[in-house]
C-alpha cells in the first residue's frame, strides 16, 4: 500500500551467511551406546537418596508412632559423621556403615538365609521373587534357613542359578518321574512302581555282570496290550490294531509277536491308545496308563513364574526383625531392578558399638521359655466390663461406654518406646522377645481362641504355641487373596501394617496384635477379602500363622476343647448354606431386582465371623457398607442405654449406609452368640449397577 517492493523468496532456498557455511560440524559420540550405559549405572534418579539420608540406618524406629533411639548420642565411639571436609552430601558414609553397588538382576538378598543386618535403598529399586505357590496366599512361603547355604544374607553380586540350572540332565529326569507320578497318583502301587522302573537303568550290577530283566520287570517298563486291555477284549483289540495298518495309522513290522509291545518314548503308541479308547477297549488300568504315557511324551508347560509383588525404591528398608534377633527368612530372592546402590549396618558392627550402652540388651533376646508362654496365655483377658465402681454409685445402667482410642494407644512391642517405658507387658524386654509376647497377647485377647484355651492343660498350650510357623512379607506382597482355594489358615500381625482390600477398595487395616481368619480356621468359608502388606511401610512385616489341620491333630488328645470347637462348627454351619435369598427381604433391593443381580452381589459382599462380646459396629464410625446376620444373634444397642435390638439370621441393619444417605453408624452392634455376618459394602453394590443397569 505505501508502494514499496517486495520481494517473493522461495521458502525451500537455504540462506547461509558465508561465514557460518565454513564451521566444522559437531563432534560425533565415539561410542554412543557405552556412554548411555554408563549414564544408567549412574542411578541418578528423581527420588535418588543422597549419602547423608544413610544416618537413617543409625535411628533406630520400628514404628512411627515411637520416639527414635539414635546410636550417635549413646555411648559408644563407632558410629560417626565426619563432616570436617564438607561432604556431608555426596562424601564419605558414616563410620560403621557399609555401601554396596548391584547391577541389574544380581542378588541383593538371598532367599533362605537369616538376616544378619539393615539394609536401606538410596538409589534404584528393588524387586522380591515370589516362590511358586506363594502368589496367592503365604502359606507355602519357607520360614526355616536352608542349612546348605552359609554366610550372610546379603548377596555378593553374583546372580544365583537356578535350582534347575544346576543339573540340568538330573532334574530333567526328575520332572520326568514327577509328572508321570503325578499323572497316575489315582492308580495302584503296581502302576505307580511302573513309572518309577522305567526311569532306572538296570544295565548293570553291583558286581560288573549284566542284570537278568524279568518278564514282570519287561511289562513295567513297555507298554503291552494285554495290559491296556481286559483279557475278554483281547482279541478284538488286536483285530482293531491290524486294520488300523491297512489303513497305514500303525507299523506292526517290527512286532515279533502277538503280544504287541511298544516302548513309552514310541509316538505310535498314542495311535494304539486312540484306536482302543475310540473302541471302548481301553481297562481302567489302560487308561491310567494312557494318561501317564501322554503325559510323559507331551509333558504340560511349566507354570507361569509369578510376577514380583514388592518393588522397593529409594528410602526403603529390609532388615529391622534381623538386628533384634529375629531369625527373619525371605523366602524368595531380592534383585537388583536395574543398577542399585544400598547401605548396610551389620547387626555384629551394632552390638560392637553397643558393647557398653544399656541399650544393648533391646538388641541381644534372652529368649522365652515355654512355662511363660503356659503363664501368659493362662491370664485371663481383662473385659471392657470390669471396671471398678465406687461403693456410692448405683448398678450400672446399660452397657459399658467404649474405651476411647487415646486409652487403647500403647507402645507396640518390639519399640524401643516399650523397652524404655517404665509400665507395660513389654517394659525391660528385647525387642525379640517382646515380639513373641505380642503373638501370646494377641492369642490369649481373641476370643475364640481363648474359649480353647482357657482351662488347657500346660502341654496342650506348649503344643498349641509350637504349631505357630512364621512368615516374614516386604510391603506390597499378599497374605492372603479373595477366594483363594485350599487356604484354611488363621494368622496374627506381630510387626508392620496390613491392608485389607474388598474389590479393589480398602476395606480396613491391620496391626500389631490383630487376628484375621477364625471362619476359615474352623472351615466355614472361604477368604472373602484380600490382605497385603502396605506399600508405604518402610520396613517388612512378620505374622504368624496356623493350620486348621494342625489345630485339629493337637486337639485330637483333649475332647474337652475338641468338643467346644465342633460345637463352634455345628452352631455357625448354617451359614455355609447361605446364597442370594437371604437379601430378597431387604427393602433397599426391593422385588425388582434379579436373581443375577443379588447373587452378584452377594458374592462381591464379605464374610466375617465375630464372637460373644466382640464390638461388631461402633456408634459414630464413618461406614458405606451394611450388615446382614447370617448365622447366630447379635445385638444393635445404644451404650449406656436399655435400648437395643436383638438381631438373628436373616436381619439386617445400617441400609443408610450402604445407600450414601448416612455417612456413619447410628448405633453400635455387639454379637451375643457366636455368629457369621455378611457385610455389602457400596462400592461393590455400585459394581454390580454398573454390571446390571436394570437394576437402577
Amino acid at each position: 500500500e505505501s508502494g514499496e517492493a517486495v520481494d517473493y523468496v522461495d521458502p525451500t532456498a537455504e540462506f547461509w551467511d558465508e561465514g557460518e557455511r565454513d564451521l566444522p560440524d559437531p563432534p560425533r559420540m565415539r561410542w554412543p551406546a557405552e556412554i548411555d550405559y554408563f549414564r544408567k549405572l549412574a542411578v541418578d534418579r528423581i527420588d535418588s537418596l543422597h549419602h547423608r539420608e544413610a544416618r537413617r540406618l543409625l535411628t533406630w524406629s520400628a514404628a512411627a508412632d515411637e520416639r527414635p533411639l539414635n546410636f550417635l548420642d549413646l555411648e559408644q565411639d563407632l558410629f560417626m559423621i565426619d563432616n570436617a571436609l564438607g561432604t556431608s552430601v555426596s562424601g564419605p558414609l558414616p563410620e560403621g556403615i557399609e555401601e554396596r553397588y548391584f547391577f541389574d538382576g544380581q542378588t541383593v538378598i538371598r532367599n533362605e538365609v537369616a538376616g544378619d543386618s539393615l539394609i536401606m535403598v538410596l538409589r534404584g529399586e528393588l524387586e522380591a521373587d515370589v516362590p511358586q505357590g506363594c502368589g496367592g496366599q503365604c502359606l507355602p512361603r519357607t520360614h526355616m534357613p536352608d542349612k546348605d547355604k552359609c554366610g550372610s544374607w546379603i548377596g555378593d553380586g553374583r546372580a544365583e542359578p537356578l535350582q534347575h540350572e544346576l543339573h540340568p540332565q538330573v532334574n530333567k529326569e526328575r520332572v520326568h518321574v514327577e509328572q508321570r507320578t503325578g499323572a497316575m497318583s489315582s492308580a495302584d502301587d503296581a502302576e505307580s512302581t511302573q513309572a518309577q522302573l522305567h526311569c532306572q537303568q538296570l544295565s548293570q550290577t553291583a558286581t560288573g555282570r549284566r542284570r537278568i530283566v524279568t518278564e514282570t520287570e519287561k511289562l513295567l517298563q513297555q507298554v503291552a496290550i494285554v495290559t491296556l486291555v481286559p483279557p475278554e477284549k483281547l482279541k478284538k483289540a488286536i483285530g482293531l490294531l491290524q486294520s488300523a495298518e491297512k489303513l497305514g495309522r500303525l507299523d506292526l513290522s517290527k512286532q515279533t509277536s502277538k503280544d504287541y509291545r511298544w516302548s513309552w518314548d514310541d509316538p505310535q503308541v498314542l495311535v494304539v491308545f486312540e484306536v482302543l479308547a475310540n473302541a471302548g477297549c481301553l481297562s481302567q488300568l489302560g487308561q491310567q496308563k494312557a494318561e501317564a504315557v501322554r503325559v510323559y511324551q507331551v509333558p504340560p508347560p511349566p507354570p507361569a513364574p509369578c510376577l514380583p509383588q514388592a518393588v522397593l525404591g529409594s528410602g526403603a528398608m529390609i532388615g529391622h526383625l534381623a538386628l533384634l534377633g529375629v531369625p527373619e527368612v525371605l523366602a524368595g530372592t531380592v534383585r537388583a531392578k536395574g543398577p542399585v546402590l544400598i547401605v548396610i549396618l551389620h547387626r555384629h558392627v551394632l552390638l560392637e558399638a553397643l558393647r557398653l550402652a544399656p541399650e544393648r540388651e533391646f538388641f541381644v533376646p534372652s529368649g522365652v521359655a515355654p512355662r511363660d508362654w503356659v503363664q501368659t496365655l493362662t491370664t485371663p483377658p481383662k473385659q471392657p466390663d470390669q471396671e471398678e465402681r465406687h461403693a456410692h454409685l448405683g448398678p450400672r445402667t446399660g452397657p459399658p461406654a467404649r474405651p476411647t482410642q487415646a486409652a487403647q494407644q500403647a507402645p507396640l512391642a518390639g519399640t524401643f518406646s516399650a523397652f524404655r517405658s517404665g509400665v507395660g507387658d513389654y517394659a525391660g524386654l528385647s525387642g525379640a522377645d517382646a515380639l513373641e509376647y505380642a503373638l501370646l497377647n494377641a492369642l490369649r485377647k481373641y476370643n475364640l481362641i481363648w474359649e480353647l484355651i482357657c482351662d488347657a492343660p500346660p502341654r496342650l498350650l506348649e503344643a498349641f504355641v509350637r504349631q505357630f510357623q512364621p512368615r516374614w512379607l516386604l510391603p506390597g506382597e499378599r497374605i492372603i487373596i479373595d477366594e483363594e482355594p485350599n487356604a484354611n489358615f488363621l494368622f496374627v500381625v506381630v510387626h508392620g501394617k496390613l491392608i485389607v482390600t474388598l474389590e479393589g477398595a480398602e476395606i480396613g487395616q491391620m496391626q500389631q496384635g490383630d487376628v484375621q481368619g477364625a471362619s476359615q480356621l474352623l472351615n466355614l468359608n472361604d477368604w472373602t477379602r484380600t490382605v497385603a502388606v502396605d506399600v508405604h511401610l518402610r520396613s517388612e512385616a512378620m505374622v504368624q500363622v496356623i493350620r486348621r489341620e494342625q489345630l485339629l491333630d493337637i486337639l485330637a488328645g483333649h475332647p474337652v476343647p475338641k468338643g467346644r470347637l465342633r460345637e463352634i462348627e455345628q452352631e455357625l454351619h448354617v451359614a455355609k448354606g447361605a446364597d442370594w435369598q437371604i437379601l430378597q427381604n431387604i427393602p433397599a433391593f426391593g422385588g425388582s431386582c434379579s436373581k443375577a443381580f443379588l447373587a452378584r452381589v452377594f458374592k462381591d459382599a464379605d464374610v466375617i465371623l465375630r464372637c460373644p462380646k466382640d464390638l461388631v459396629a461402633e456408634v459414630g464410625q464413618p461406614s458405606s457398607c451394611m450388615l446382614v446376620v447370617l448365622a447366630g444373634k447379635l445385638r444393635s444397642e445404644r451404650p449406656q442405654t436399655l435400648f437395643h435390638v436383638d438381631l438373628a439370621r436373616g436381619d439386617w441393619c445400617f441400609q443408610n449406609c450402604i445407600l450414601g444417605n448416612e455417612p456413619n453408624y447410628s448405633h453400635d452392634v455387639v454379637a451375643t452368640t457366636h455368629c457369621m455376618v455378611l457385610v455389602l459394602y457400596r462400592h461393590a453394590l455400585l459394581n454390580a449397577v454398573v454390571a446390571f443397569p436394570e437394576s437402577r
